[in-house]
C-alpha cells in the first residue's frame, strides 16, 4: 500500500516571522514512521550542520514531517486532496514519491503529473520508471532508484565479461518498449569504430514480443502455450544462445516453463532475468520454481535503501537550496504559495525549474563537497559552484544525475539460481547473489565494476555456454561464371590465396588426369559469390564444402522425363545442401525449390561486337542537311552571281547592256560564277571582277556570307572526321532484327546458353526467336565472346550482370551492351524445400544489405576497366590513317572524274556542236555567258583580241619594229580578202535558188 510523508523546512524571513518550506515525499506504508523519521533527521543533520551554512545565516532549517495516504489505487480527487490538506497547507516547494512496483505505480504518476503540471520538482525513488530514457525539458523529476537503463548496463557488463556477442530479447507488450530502447542504446554505446565506419560489439539477432497474458488460476490456457511456443520457435530458428528477458513475475514462469518443453533451457543456454521479472526475492528464505543456473539482475529495494534515498533526498534539496543562496537568489522565491482555499494563485510556479535545475546538477561524492555543475536551464543569477566553506554530507555511492535527471551510479545485484543447501527437500533451488554491480572510484573517476563469485550454469556446469551455436557443416553446390564464382588452380603449395576458399571442380573443368574418386580436383574458388558465402558462415558459424556441379548445368527440366538436371538436382536428390552463385530466381524454379531473399538484382541484357570503322564517305558534306547544301550550293551560289552579272550588264560602268567591248571588259555570266566560287571558298586564282558599283557591293556581302559559312563549315567538321565505332544498337529484346533476323542480307544471327535461365526464358516467352537462334548455340560466355569478335553471330543474350562484367572486363575494350534489360530477376541461395536454413540466410543477407556490404562487393567485383581505358586514350591525339581521310579521296577522285568528262564534252563541242551554234548565235550572246565560247564562234573577235594584244605590246626596236610593221601590212590584205570573200558568199547565197544547199568553205588556211 501506498503512504506519504513531508518535509517541512523551517526558516525566518525578513519580518522574523517563522515560515514553514516543506518538501512532500510519498513513501511505503512497509517503511515505519521511525524508520522515515531517523533517515529525514540523519539527512537534516547534515544539511543543517557546518560552520558556514548560508542557511543558518538566513534562519532557515531543514526538517520533517510525516503523512500517509492508506490506498493502494488513489484516485485524482484523493491525490488534489492530498495536495491540499498536506503539499500546499504546507507551503513545500518539492514533492518525493517512492513506489515499489507497478500496482503502485499509477498513484506515482499521479502525484508527478499534478506537480508538473504546477512546475514543482519531483524526487522520485521509483525502481518501475519509465522515464530514464526519456529527454524531455519540461520534465522535473529526479531518479534516485535503479531504472531499467541500469539493468541494461548491467547485462552489457556480463555479456563483457563472458565475450557472448549476439543476444536476443523476450519481453512483454505493456512493458516490453523501455527494455528493448535501453538494449538498442546499449548496443550503440558500445559499437567500435574502424576506420570511416562504425561496428557494432553486440548484435540482438532476434526479438520476441508477447501479448498480455490472461491466466487461469496462474498457469497458462491449452492457446496460450500453443501461442507462446509460436513466438519462443523464433529464438530455436536464430540460433540464439544468450536470452534477455523482461516481464513481470507472475508470467516469468510460464514462459519459461514453455521454454524448457522447446529445450531452451540448457548448458548452451544462458538466460539473463530483470528484476521485474523475479519480483521481490528474498535471499534469507529458500524456494523458486525457476530453473538452475537462470542469472537475474536485481534491485535492492529493501527499507534500508528507502531509508537512504530519502537521506539522500534531504541532502539534495538542502545542497541545491545553499547553492541558490550562494548565487543570489531570494528565500522568499522559494515558495510556490499554492492553495486551495481560493485565494491561491495557481499559476505555473517560475522558479520550481530554478530549484530543479539547482537539484539535478548537484553531486554529492564521499568525503568531498558538493559542487554544481550549472545548467542552462537556471537563471543566468545561478552560480555553477559554491562560496564559502560548506559542510560534507557522506553518501555510499557517488551521486550524480543525467541531463535527464537520471542518477548515473547505482547498485545492483547478480543473483543466480542454486541448489538451497538448507533445504530438506530434494532438488529445491534458491536464489542466491553471486555478484554486484557498482561505481568504483578511483581518484577524480568513476567506472562501474561488475564482481561475480562461482556461479553454476545451467545443467551444474561450472562453466559459461559458448554464447554461440556450435558449427554446423554444410554441403555447398556451385558453378562457374565470372565474376561471381571463379575457378583458380592453387599455388605450388596447395594453398589458396587471398580472397580465395578452397573447392573442388570436376577433372573436366580443370584439365587434369590426377582426381579423387569422385572425379573432382581440389581448386581454389574466388568471386562474389565466395565473398557473400564466408560472411554467411561468419555470421551463422557453418563449415562448409564447395563442390562443383558434376554435371556442369544450372538446371532445368526436361521436357520428356520430367526430371531436373544441374544444381536444382543436387538439392532434390539432397546432396547438397545450399546453392551459391549468381543462381537466378525464376518461376519455374521457385516451384520445385525455395531461395534466399535476392542479394543483387538481375535480368536479360545483350551484348555486341563494336566494329571500328572509317570517316564516313560522306563525313564532308555532314555537318550541314540535304536542304542547306541545296540552298547554299544551288540557289545561293548561283544567284548571286547570276545577279553580280545582271548588275554588271545594267551598269554604265560596266558591261552597259553590251555596248562595252567584251575585249576591253572581259566579264561574263561564268566568270561571274567563277568569282564566286573562289570567294566561297578563298581559292588563289585568277578571276575578272566586276566594274559596277552596284555588282561590286554585292560581291563584297557574298565575301562576308562566305566568310560566315566557312567558318561554321570548318568548325562542325572537325566533329565529323573521327572514327566511327560501328555495332548493332538494338533497343531491346522486341528489336525488330531479332524478330525478323531473315529480313537481313545477311541474316542477323544471336545466340544463347542452352539449359540456363536465359534459354528456358527465350523458349517460353518468344518460341519462334528461340527456334531460329537454336542453332547458334553457345557452349559459354567465352565462346560466344570470341565469336561475336570474329563476327560469327551478331549478339549474344544472356545474364545481364555477366554481360556487364565481360564488356567492362575485355582487354580490347571492343564489346558493349545494348538495349533494356529483359525479364527483371535477382541472384539467390537456393535451398531444398522448408530447409531452416533460408530464414537464418535471409536475415543475414538482409544484414549485408543494411551495412552496405553487398553495394561495396558489388562494386569492386562488378566494376569495368574499359571506361577507365577509354578515359585515358581520349587524352592523347591519335595520328589519322587513310581510312580517316578516305572522304577527302573520295572528292578528290570525284573531281578528277568531272574533269575528264568536261574535256570530252569540251572535245565534241569543237568537233560538232560549234557549228550548230554558230548559226543561232548571230548577235554574240554566247559571249555574255562565256567568252571563250565566244571567241571560238567568231573569229574576227579572235583577230581584234590579237590586234589589242599587239597594241599593248609595243617594241622599241627597229627590226622588230619592221617585223611588227610587216606583219600589219599581211593583215590588212588578209581582212580584205576575207571581207570580200565575205560578201560573194552573201552575194551567194542571195542568189540561188531555192531548196538547193550550197556549201561554202572558207579555208583560212590559205590566207
Amino acid at each position: 500500500m501506498a503512504s506519504s510523508f513531508k518535509i517541512l523546512l523551517l526558516f525566518f524571513c525578513d519580518m522574523c516571522l517563522a515560515l514553514d518550506l516543506s518538501v512532500q515525499i510519498v513513501a511505503p506504508e512497509r517503511a515505519t514512521e521511525n524508520n522515515l523519521r531517523s533517515a529525514i533527521s540523519r539527512g537534516s543533520s547534515a544539511v543543517n550542520g557546518g560552520r558556514y551554512n548560508p542557511l543558518r545565516s538566513e534562519g532557515l532549517f531543514v526538517e520533517a514531517d510525516i503523512f500517509f495516504i492508506h490506498n493502494e489505487f488513489p484516485t485524482p480527487q484523493e491525490i488534489t486532496e492530498f495536495y491540499c490538506s498536506e503539499v500546499f497547507q504546507k507551503n513545500a516547494s518539492a514533492v518525493m514519491s517512492i513506489n515499489y512496483n507497478q500496482l503502485t505505480s499509477r498513484a506515482t504518476d499521479y502525484i508527478e503529473k499534478t506537480a508538473l503540471s504546477l512546475g514543482m520538482p519531483v524526487i522520485s525513488w521509483d525502481p518501475v520508471s519509465s522515464g530514464a530514457l526519456q529527454s524531455d525539458q519540461e520534465r522535473l523529476v529526479l531518479q534516485l532508484a535503479p531504472t531499467i537503463y541500469h539493468e541494461c548496463e548491467a547485462m552489457i557488463l556480463l555479456m563483457e565479461r563472458y565475450n557472448w556477442t549476439e543476444f536476443s530479447i523476450v519481453t512483454m507488450r505493456d512493458m516490453g518498449e523501455d527494455f528493448i530502447q535501453c538494449m538498442e542504446l546499449m548496443v550503440n554505446l558500445t559499437s567500435i569504430q574502424q576506420g570511416y565506419t562504425t561496428k557494432p560489439r553486440f548484435t540482438n539477432i532476434a526479438t520476441i514480443v508477447l501479448e498480455e497474458l490472461e491466466t487461469e488460476y496462474g498457469f497458462l490456457t491449452d492457446s496460450q502455450t500453443e501461442y507462446v511456443k509460436t513466438e519462443l520457435q523464433k529464438l530455436v530458428k536464430a540460433r540464439s544462445r544468450i536470452i534477455l528477458f523482461h516481464a513481470k513475475h507472475f508470467d516469468t514462469r510460464n514462459i519459461i516453463e514453455v521454454a524448457i518443453d522447446l529445450n531452451l533451457i540448457g548448458p548452451k543456454f544462458a538466460w539473463i532475468l530483470t528484476s521485474s521479472s523475479i519480483g521481490e526475492v528474498d535471499l534469507s528464505r529458500s524456494g523458486t520454481s525457476l530453473p538452475q543456473g537462470l542469472l537475474a539482475v536485481s534491485q535492492n529495494r529493501s527499507v534500508e535503501k528507502v531509508e537512504e534515498a530519502i537521506e539522500t533526498a534531504v541532502k539534495i534539496y538542502g545542497e541545491s537550496l545553499k547553492t541558490l543562496l550562494r548565487s543570489g537568489m531570494n528565500s522568499s522565491e522559494f515558495y510556490p504559495d499554492f492553495s486551495c482555499n481560493g485565494d491561491g494563485d495557481f499559476l505555473k510556479w517560475i522558479d520550481g525549474k530554478t530549484l530543479y535545475s539547482a537539484m539535478k546538477n548537484i553531486e554529492l561524492k564521499s568525503s568531498s563537497s558538493p559542487r554544481s555543475r550549472g545548467s542552462s536551464s537556471s537563471r543566468t543569477r545561478f552560480s555553477s559552484s559554491s562560496r564559502g566553506r560548506v559542510s560534507t554530507p557522506d553518501t555510499s555511492v557517488p551521486i550524480k544525475f543525467t541531463e535527464n535527471g537520471v542518477i548515473q551510479h547505482v547498485e545492483l545485484n547478480l543473483l543466480n539460481v542454486r541448489p538451497s543447501p538448507e533445504s530438506r527437500i530434494r532438488g529445491a533451488k534458491q536464489w542466491d547473489k553471486v555478484g554486484r554491480l557498482y561505481p568504483k572510484v578511483e581518484g577524480t573517476q568513476v567506472s562501474l565494476t561488475l564482481d561475480i563469485d562461482e556461479i553454476i550454469w545451467p545443467g551444474k556446469l561450472p562453466t559459461p555456454p559458448r554464447g554461440k551455436p556450435e558449427k554446423r557443416a554444410f554441403k555447398i553446390a556451385t558453378k562457374e561464371e565470372e565474376p561471381f564464382m571463379i575457378f583458380i588452380p592453387p599455388a605450388l603449395d596447395g594453398k589458396c590465396g587471398h580472397h580465395q576458399v578452397p573447392c573442388l571442380v570436376n577433372a573436366g573443368t580443370a584439365k587434369s588426369n590426377t582426381s579423387y574418386p569422385n572425379g573432382t580436383v581440389s581448386y581454389c574458388c574466388t568471386g562474389m559469390c565466395v565473398e557473400i558465402l564466408e560472411t554467411l558462415a561468419e555470421q551463422l558459424n557453418f563449415e562448409y564444402t564447395l563442390y562443383e556441379v558434376p554435371d556442369g548445368e544450372w538446371g532445368i527440366k526436361d521436357p520428356v522425363t520430367k526430371e531436373w538436371n544441374g544444381l536444382i538436382k543436387e538439392l532434390l536428390d539432397e546432396k547438397a545442401d545450399m546453392v551459391v552463385t549468381n543462381f537466378i530466381i525464376d518461376e519455374m524454379r521457385l516451384g520445385i525449390i525455395d531461395f534466399s531473399t535476392p542479394y543483387l538484382e538481375s535480368g536479360v541484357t545483350i551484348m555486341v561486337s563494336i566494329r571500328k570503322g572509317a570517316i564516313s564517305p560522306y563525313a564532308f558534306l555532314e555537318p550541314y542537311d540535304f536542304y542547306s547544301w541545296i540552298l547554299i550550293l544551288i540557289f545561293s551560289v548561283h544567284a548571286t552571281g547570276a545577279s553580280i552579272f545582271i548588275f554588271e550588264w545594267l551598269s554604265p560602268s560596266g558591261l552597259d547592256q553590251g555596248k562595252t567591248s567584251t575585249v576591253e571588259h572581259k566579264f561574263s555570266l561564268f566568270r561571274s560564277f567563277w568569282l564566286i566560287w573562289a570567294m566561297l571558298f578563298g581559292a588563289a586564282v585568277s578571276i575578272d571582277v566586276p566594274r559596277g558599283v552596284s555588282s561590286r557591293f554585292l560581291a563584297n556581302v557574298w565575301a562576308l556570307f562566305a566568310l560566315v559559312f566557312l567558318a561554321s563549315y570548318t568548325a562542325n567538321l572537325a566533329a565529323f572526321m573521327i572514327t566511327i565505332d560501328e555495332y548493332y544498337d538494338l533497343s531491346g529484346i522486341e528489336d525488330w532484327r531479332l524478330l525478323k533476323p531473315t529480313t537481313l542480307t545477311p541474316h542477323f544471327k544471336f545466340a544463347t546458353i542452352n539449359s540456363t535461365s536465359t534459354d528456358s526464358n527465350l523458349k517460353t516467352t518468344y518460341p519462334k526467336m528461340h527456334k531460329y537462334m537454336s542453332k547458334y548455340s553457345q557452349v559459354d560466355v567465352k565462346t560466344a565472346k570470341q565469336n561475336l569478335k570474329n563476327n560469327s553471330i551478331h549478339a549474344f543474350i544472356y545474364d545481364a550482370n555477366v554481360l556487364e562484367y565481360t564488356a567492362g572486363r575485355d582487354e580490347e575494350c571492343s564489346l558493349l551492351t545494348v538495349g533494356r534489360w529483359y525479364a527483371m530477376s535477382g541472384y539467390g541461395v537456393g535451398f531444398r524445400r522448408g530447409s531452416i536454413l533460408k530464414d537464418e540466410v535471409d536475415a543475414a543477407i538482409l544484414n549485408m544489405q543494411f551495412t552496405g556490404d553487398i553495394e561495396r562487393l558489388e562494386k569492386f567485383w562488378l566494376s569495368g576497366a574499359c571506361h577507365a581505358k577509354k578515359e585515358k586514350k581520349d587524352k592523347r591525339s591519335n595520328k589519322i590513317g587513310i581510312l580517316n581521310f578516305i572522304s577527302a579521296f573520295i572528292l578528290l577522285a570525284t573531281g578528277v572524274l568531272l574533269s575528264v568528262i568536261l574535256i570530252v564534252l569540251e572535245h565534241l563541242y569543237f568537233k560538232s556542236g560549234r557549228k550548230c551554234l554558230k548559226k543561232y548565235d548571230k548577235c554574240g550572246c554566247c559571249a555574255l555567258v562565256s567568252l571563250s565560247m565566244g571567241k571560238s564562234l567568231t573569229f574576227e573577235q579572235s583577230v581584234f583580241e590579237a590586234i589589242d594584244i599587239q597594241r599593248k605590246h609595243k617594241c622599241k626596236d627597229p627590226i622588230c619594229e619592221m617585223n611588227i610593221w610587216k606583219a600589219r601590212h599581211q593583215l590588212d590584205i588578209a581582212l580584205l580578202k576575207i571581207k570580200n570573200m565575205q560578201k560573194e558568199i552573201d552575194d551567194a547565197e542571195t542568189s540561188k535558188p531555192s531548196g538547193s544547199n550550197i556549201e561554202t568553205n572558207v579555208d583560212v588556211s590559205k590566207l
